[in-house]
Parts: structure tokens; sequence; C-alpha cells
């Protein structure tokens, strides 16, 4: 009996003995963009198992979105890499006993979860062996961020008549700012506001930019009293990068 205990203990000894801190760095940048950071509350990153599910560590990407000339703009060799001192991660130390799939798994950006979409992927990572190196793990998150806004909830139907203006802010996942002369020029977007009444076509209105970075406006004419649903999509056709946005209007009758 006291073999066996002693064997058993041995036995727990070896595999603790075996376990080995390995770091992992995971970084989420948007796509035509950069990476998801302080500006937009960052990214919640989760790192687990990809065949049990097992948690092994979880955070939110921390610091800034980086240099738009370096990552938009300058010519690099494969290896050489993007990120620099400061640029959004999270980074983990796991405790891992022998290689596991793992998957990691980002959400965000945070500062407008109506907006935000996931991106995974799944890797080997071998106890000890760092996945730190280059940029490290990098999840690449499509889409734009689209707040469509009114003046007003209600109006009166005089007022729906003479047409209703309605702005939408867009702008990349990282929060990049669209506006004229930068990576990101307005020309580039298509924004439209799809209007409903009663669940059947109203009709689609055009924005156009506002003057103001990542600002879009349109007019719509609205002919009937009753409750309308607008849905507001940005589109860049060049990266396929889609967004969208809902709100509703009252219009009373008089």
């Amino acid at each position: 009996m006291r073999y066996s205990l002693c064997m058993f203990a041995f036995l727990l000894q070896a595999d603790h003995a075996r376990s080995e801190a390995t770091d992992v760095t995971v970084r989420v940048i948007a796509r035509n963009g950069m990476y998801v950071g302080d500006l937009v509350h960052g990214a919640f990153v989760s790192i687990t198992d990809a065949a049990s599910g097992e948690m092994l560590a979880q955070g939110v990407t921390a610091g800034g979105a980086g240099n738009p000339k370096r990552l938009m703009k300058t010519a690099r060799n494969r290896t050489e890499p993007l990120a620099a001192e400061g640029d959004a991660k999270f980074s983990a130390t796991l405790d891992l006993d022998e290689p596991r799939l793992l998957q990691a798994t980002a959400f965000g950006p945070l500062s407008q979860s109506n907006s935000a979409n996931k991106a995974s992927a799944t890797q080997w990572v071998v106890p000890g062996k760092h996945l730190t190196g280059g940029d490290g793990w990098v999840l690449e998150l499509p889409g734009l961020m689209v707040t469509p806004n009114l003046d007003a909830s209600t109006v009166p139907l005089s007022r729906a008549v003479n047409g209703i203006n309605i702005e939408a802010e867009v702008t990349l996942m990282c929060g990049c700012p669209i506006k004229p002369g930068s990576h990101w020029d307005p020309l580039d977007y298509e924004v439209v506001a799809i209007v409903r009444r009663a669940e059947k076509a109203v009709g689609q209105y055009a924005f156009r930019y506002a003057g103001i970075d990542s600002e879009f406006e349109t007019e719509i004419k609205l002919q009937l009293p009753g409750i309308y649903d607008i849905v507001v999509y940005a589109y860049d056709a060049a990266s396929g990068n889609t967004g969208v946005g809902r709100i509703e209007l009252t219009v009373a009758g008089e």
C-alpha cells in the first residue's frame, strides 16, 4: 500500500514537471484597418481547448491602434512584424503539459456591441514553445461600425412629409475615421437607409458624406403616419466590409 501511494505521488510529480509555462500573444486587427484596442475599448479574447472547450485564458486587448503608415502603406517581407511596442494585444501564460489544439476567439469592438463581430481560429501549441514571435496570433475582425441617429424618435406627419434628416456615423472596427485624403475615403463607402413601414418597403435612400470625419447624412420623406423601421448599412466593395445599424421612427398623425 505504501509503495502504491509513493508511486502515485511520483507520477503526479512527474506530470507536474512536464508542465511548462507557454506565453501566447493575441492581436485583433480590423479588416482593411488597424488594431482593435483602447480607442474602441478593445476586443474580448478567449483561449480554449478546441476539443474539450476548457477555458484556458480570457481578457481584453489593450493598447494603441498602431501606426497607419506602417500598417496600411509600408512594404515588408512576409516574416517582418507589423506590430510595434504599445500596439493593442492580449497576452496570457498557459500551463501546458502536452501539445494542445487551441482556439482563440475575439469579440468586439466592445465600445459598440450592436456592431460587434466575432472571429476565431485554431492552432496547435506545444508546451514551452511560445506563440509571441512576429505579431503573435492574429485574428482579423471584419465589418464596420454603423450608428444611425435621428434628432427625434417621434415627429408629426407635417414634418415627415417635408423631410427628415438621418445621420450615420461609420467607422472601421478599429475606430479608424473615414475622411477624404485618408486611407479610408468616403467615396469608397456605400451608405444606404432601407425604410419599411408595417413590414412593407417604403424606399431606399443613399447617404452622402457630411463633411465631418465618419459622418454621413440623407433625407427621407414619409407620407403616412405609423412606425417606421430604418436599417442603415455601410459597404466597402474593395474589402467586403459591411456594417448595419437600426433605428425606429414614429410618425404621428395630425
